[in-house]
């Protein structure tokens, strides 16, 4: 199974493929998948735009505003 970061911008979970399928295009066969995570997002994006998942750290995990002084 593949894992990737979730296609939503704000959110950190990873995310999973469940398909995959070509469509024709003037400029070649371009690959779609279904993604989806555990947050409940589901997206069916190009395979190029997928970005790796890396698990959050403390430098790039949001804090609530009133922890951060």
């Amino acid at each position: 199974m593949d894992v990737v970061a979730c296609p939503d911008p704000t959110c950190q979970a990873p995310a999973w493929l469940s398909d995959r399928w070509t469509f024709p295009s003037t400029d070649g066969p371009v690959e779609h998948v279904k993604t989806g995570c555990g947050a409940g997002h589901w997206f069916t994006p190009m395979a190029a735009s997928l970005a790796p998942f890396r698990a959050p750290t403390p430098t790039t995990t949001r804090r609530p505003a009133e922890a951060v002084r």
